[in-house]
């Protein structure tokens, strides 16, 4: 049995890749590689979450059904996974899981896109879930390579998000501490679409015959989109309509500070973290390097 963890990254691509392993699911499985269908929203989020914190019986239960299927390759995706390039709860979860279900290789596949188009991405990207000050979020990134959101969602969901900028210094922490053969796919890469350089790892990206449309596509929203999502984030935050009043015009200008800036934000970062994400690329990626899934055992 063969397992692949897909962590990511976030504004890689995910979203749509999901979208793709789960319309598939009866078609790769024919080839012996499962993806557990997802009834809504086509990630593995819920699994990760418990997985994150150190929770391995979602895992053991997804291989389960991937051998009661005749399946010998299970991939787990979930972007909220990124979580393990840095903290080790996950990954003893993982080793638990593959302990137990008797999984005899373990791979992680990334995927990588320029540092500073993830920024303003990540950026954009995070009025849908909670208020990220734009220069904060810089300085975060700028000084450590990296950006930790504790609880973002209270009470409910993913215990903490981790976005890693330092690619090369990730990964090679990633292999080091798991042990497992790390594979990056470069988000700018003539795939048929990110990520899609899995599929072809497996031999069975000819499994995907129809692909999702734009509205499986996690999209950058347009600046006003952006501007009314952190105002409903604030909203949240702050449901006082007298106590909103008093802060509207210093958080708007500093929201609008954010988005006047973000893209010399995003410059700084992709030149900081520029050497970092082609030295992971170079490293990591193994283009030429196929394998097939794994018969049942």
């Amino acid at each position: 049995m063969k397992l692949i963890i897909h962590p990511g990254l976030h504004k890689t691509g995910s979203t749509y890749l999901q979208h793709v392993l789960n319309d598939h699911h009866a078609q790769l499985a024919a080839r012996g590689v499962w993806y557990q269908p997802q009834a809504a929203y086509p990630a593995h989020h819920d699994a990760a979450w418990r997985i994150l914190q150190g929770d391995e019986e979602p895992l053991v239960a997804m291989i389960e059904a991937a051998r009661s299927a005749s399946c010998g390759t299970v991939i787990l995706s979930s972007e909220d996974l990124e979580g393990a390039l840095y903290d080790d709860r996950p990954l003893h979860a993982i080793d638990d899981a593959a302990n137990q279900a008797e999984v005899g290789h373990i791979e992680w596949h990334v995927v990588l896109r320029e540092p500073g188009a993830a920024f303003a991405s990540l950026f954009a990207q995070l009025q849908h879930h909670i208020y990220s000050d734009a220069f904060q979020l810089f300085y975060d990134i700028m000084r450590r390579g990296f950006a930790h959101i504790a609880a973002p969602m209270p009470g409910s969901g993913t215990p903490y998000w981790y976005y890693a900028f330092d690619h090369l210094a990730d990964l090679e922490r990633l292999q080091k501490r798991s042990g497992a053969p790390v594979i990056a796919h470069d988000f700018t890469a003539g795939s048929v679409f990110p990520g899609s350089g899995l599929l072809e790892r497996l031999g069975v990206v000819d499994a995907i015959t129809e692909l999702p449309g734009a509205a499986a596509r996690n999209a950058r929203p347009c600046r006003d989109d952006i501007i009314r999502g952190y105002v409903s984030r604030i909203a949240e935050a702050l449901p006082d309509e007298g106590k909103q009043a008093r802060i509207t015009n210093g958080f708007l200008a500093c929201l609008e500070s954010g988005l006047d800036n973000i893209a010399t934000y995003a410059e700084m970062v992709g030149d900081r973290y520029a050497d970092s994400h082609r030295a992971a690329l170079a490293r990591f990626a193994e283009t030429s390097l196929r394998s097939k899934p794994d018969p049942v055992g």
